[in-house]
């Protein structure tokens, strides 16, 4: 998908550039005068019907089989053949597979000079000529438009509730387009102008794709966790069962893999952090906030809030299995100033330590400021706020949680942080990795806040430019001067 170059440098999606058609304030339109005409007796058929019975269109449905299929149809959409159904009606929708398109050709003189709305879908992701394309290249005295594809059949039966209202429209006439964008909002969707025909290619990609925002994130984050727990295998339980014998892979499932979730947290803490502060350095390279970032900090910076749900999912599952690893039955000993076993056998805690106290209060603190920062990511939530209590929460919070992070886990082993047993065969401990990865982030963001880069940073991000026009420059920095905000502080 092609992207835009935002005016901070990174990317957006080309479907910012996409304008919503214009509603008519819930009026009916001409639109909803015209007959349409449905071929395909197919689940998909039925939904649409119903949809378009509703919404106040005259609808006959076109069918092979008539007389088996009227009873399937609800109520004020007539069932008939296709030749009677195409007889009147100006617009069609053409609810069959792509290899049955071949069978309209019989009917090439009824569909000629109608609207042909193709809602078809592929079933893998595919180059080359899109099903719409194909469609017009077989009926070329007929007007293809591509739309509604994106939309499944329980979302229309069930009132448009669960699914997305966006609608995707794209055809060579532009007039057809608009009546079909008119159609859509009749229906009480939101259509979207997605230009000619050859963008149905992209459109009927939609439905196929699987997460396409969270790929990145999820390689990462699972690229991480399946490195920290190898790392922890090897050292608690490979490397002492060659070396003693010992054998301790019963303690794989809760306590290993709780250390590598522990460990993937904060150093996915470090991923969503680390792109902005190299986005600074990147500007200041540059001298300017107009040239585009490099393809994979573009990627990566576009990732951050995924990679932040993430690190929620990953922290939150991090604290329920500690509540278990501490618990009497597992006779977790490590936080506490002693522990002793009474005469029934069972394992009694006494008060905690210092470290265990600290352990726990930054590892709680960060845990539940973090749900806040998952909170203001929801949509619902992010548009009751204004931009200045969104970059207070995503940054300068999260920042907060980064340093209530480190400090967990510093405390983690404070008493024996030097300790030789912790160093087994050539290896050091992960929490030594995960500490090293923050300090490096946390040496770079402290460079950046230095008076002498903070302050060349913020000229750059006013619109400086080290080799721009003098006059462009003085009039951008006037702006920025007299009050305009600085959108691009979350970086």
């Amino acid at each position: 998908m092609e992207t835009k170059l935002e005016e901070n440098g990174t990317s957006l999606p080309m479907e910012s550039k996409l304008e919503p058609f214009e509603l008519t304030g819930g009026k009916k339109s001409e639109t909803s005068k015209v007959p349409v005409a449905i071929l395909g007796s197919g689940d998909y058929s039925r939904s649409l019907a119903g949809r378009l019975v509703r919404s106040g269109f005259s609808v006959v449905v076109g069918s092979r089989d008539p007389e088996r299929n009227r009873r399937l149809f609800p109520q004020g959409a007539d069932v008939t053949t296709r030749r009677a159904a195409l007889s009147g009606a100006g617009l069609v929708f053409v609810a069959i597979h792509r290899e049955n398109y071949p069978d309209l050709q019989a009917d090439r003189d009824a569909l000629a000079g109608k609207i042909l709305i193709d809602v078809s879908n592929n079933t893998k992701l595919k180059d080359g000529e899109s099903n719409a394309e194909y469609l017009a290249r077989l009926l070329p005295a007929s007007t293809v438009v591509k739309g509604f594809n994106v939309v499944s059949a329980w979302s229309l039966d069930s009132g448009l509730f669960g699914g997305s209202k966006e609608v995707f429209i794209s055809s060579d006439d532009d007039e057809a387009r608009r009546t079909v964008m008119q159609l859509a909002q009749d229906m009480r969707f939101a259509p979207v102008d997605y230009g000619n025909l050859r963008a149905a290619r992209e459109i009927e990609a939609i439905p196929l794709r699987l997460l396409p925002s969270w790929h990145l994130a999820l390689k990462m984050v699972l690229g991480v966790l399946i490195f920290y727990v190898l790392w922890n295998v090897y050292r608690g339980v490979v490397f002492y069962a060659i070396k003693s014998g010992t054998n301790s892979a019963a303690h794989i499932p809760i306590h290993q893999v709780n250390r590598a979730l522990g460990d993937t947290a904060i150093t996915t803490l470090c991923l969503i952090y680390t792109p902005g502060v190299l986005a600074s350095f990147t500007q200041l390279y540059n001298g300017t906030k107009y040239k585009r970032f490099p393809n994979w900090l573009d990627k990566w910076m576009r990732a951050r809030k995924q990679l932040g749900l993430l690190c929620l999912l990953i922290a939150s599952i991090h604290g329920c299995l500690s509540v278990l690893e501490w618990s009497p039955a597992y006779g977790y000993d490590r936080l506490f100033e002693k522990t002793t076993v009474n005469a029934n056998g069972e394992v009694v805690f006494g008060m905690m330590r210092w470290s265990g106290e600290t352990f726990l209060l930054f590892g709680t603190l960060a845990l539940f400021l973090m749900a806040v920062l998952g909170v203001t990511s929801i949509p619902s939530v992010t548009n009751t706020m204004n931009w200045r209590e969104f970059n207070f929460v995503q940054s300068k919070l999260g920042w907060v949680i980064f340093l209530f992070a480190i400090t967990h886990c510093a405390v983690y082993m404070a008493e024996a942080f030097i300790e030789s047993y912790l160093f087994t065969s050539y290896t050091c401990p992960a929490f030594y990795i995960d500490l090293g990865l923050c300090a490096v982030l946390l040496l770079m963001k402290i460079v950046t806040m230095l008076p002498c880069v903070s302050s060349r940073v913020n000229r750059i991000r006013r619109g400086w430019e080290r080799n721009g026009p003098k006059g462009k420059t003085a009039a951008t920095n006037a702006a920025y001067d007299h009050g305009e905000p600085d959108m691009t502080s979350y970086l």
